[in-house]
Formats: C-alpha cells, structure tokens, sequence
C-alpha cells in the first residue's frame, strides 16, 4: 500500500474519530460523565445489617475550591454550547438537567448544590417497617444524624419544604414502631430526626 494511500485512510479515520468525539450526543455523554466524577460523587454512613449494608447519603464534606469553580465555568460553557435541537427527546431532557444543575452550581462558587431531603429517613423506614432488623436501623438513627449535622450547610430553601415533610413523616413511623419497639432508642432517633427538622428550617431564617 502506498504512503499516499494510507495517509488518506488515517486523515479519514482521524476525520470520523473526531466528528464522532464532537457530535452533540457524544458531547453531552461525556459532559455528563466528567459532571458526575468532578462534582456528584456521593459519601455515605453505612448501617451494617446482617445480610445487607444501608448507605445513607451524607452532605459533601470538602468545600469547593477555585479549581472547582472554574471547572464549573467551563462545564457550563460547555452544556451551554450543544445543540439542543439536535439531540433526541430524552437528550434533550438531560441537557436540559445538566444545564440547570450547572447554573446552581456556578451560582454556589462551585460548590455541589446541597439537597438535604437525600438526607431523609421516611422511605428506609417505610421499606424495612417490617423487617426483623429495623431495631439496628432505628438505633443507628442518631449517629446518622450526629454525622450529617458534622457536613451540614445552609441548602437552598427550595429544598427544605419536602425535607421537613418527609421528615415529619418519619417521625410518624416511629411513633408507630415505638409501639412495639424499645421506646428509649425510638425516643432517641425521634430526637435525631426532630434536630434535623431545626437545621432544615434553619435555612428559612437566614434568607
């Protein structure tokens, strides 16, 4: 084969490599990639039951930094330049995502945008209210809490009014678990999840 040739079958494949790396779709897939590793990384409070391991989401712990803020620039810039009109619906609807978590995050220096109703209970009790070990996940409540109130920041308001709801709705479960559970460890995470409720509501008075 000449040199010619295969010269003309590299420009090629380099040509489609490239078209391929930079059409919208492939944009956004490794736009939201990078997304997730810089920024959506998620630690958790582990409550070892006998066949499983619970996570609990914890808040983010290291603050943003000024590499963290400019990489949330160029992450917007970046969602802000593909073209939505040539994704397919689905696409469309994860740019759309993607771009709107971008703009809380640039608004917070850079600083993954807090939600604490991740930090809710309600759905883990409701999922174990019959199982045998809910005991261990109802003593390790507070601890939980202890950890979470280590992390805590003042979350947007828009979040606070499902978080207090949810939890409110907790402490409903425990007061029926507290019927036929030892009452002082129930009175415990009944405490643990009430404390939370305050710092939730917290976030009112400073606006």
């Amino acid at each position: 084969m000449s040199t010619s040739i295969l010269q003309k079958i590299v420009a090629s494949c380099l040509t489609l490599f490239l078209f391929s790396c930079n059409n919208p779709e492939a944009r956004l897939k490794r736009l939201q990639h990078d997304f997730r590793e810089e920024f959506a990384r998620q630690e958790y409070f582990e409550v070892r039951l006998k066949n499983e391991v619970l996570n609990l989401p914890l808040p983010p712990l290291a603050p943003a930094t000024e590499q963290k803020k400019q990489l949330a620039l160029s992450f917007q810039k970046e969602a802000n330049s593909i073209d939505k009109e040539q994704l397919n619906e689905i696409q469309q609807i994860q740019l759309v995502q993607i771009r709107a978590a971008l703009n809380d995050l640039v608004a917070q220096d850079g600083h993954s945008v807090f939600d604490p109703v991740r930090c809710c209970i309600a759905g883990t009790l409701k999922r174990f209210s019959d199982h045998p070990e809910l005991p261990v996940l109802i003593d390790s409540i507070p601890a939980y809490y202890a950890q979470v109130w280590k992390r805590w920041e003042t979350p947007n308001v828009r979040f606070i009014t499902k978080a207090v709801d949810e939890s409110q709705t907790a402490l409903d479960l425990l007061h029926s678990a507290g019927e036929k559970l030892e009452k002082s460890t129930v009175r415990q995470a009944k405490a643990a999840v009430k404390d939370f409720i305050g710092l939730c509501q917290s976030a009112w008075l400073g606006e």
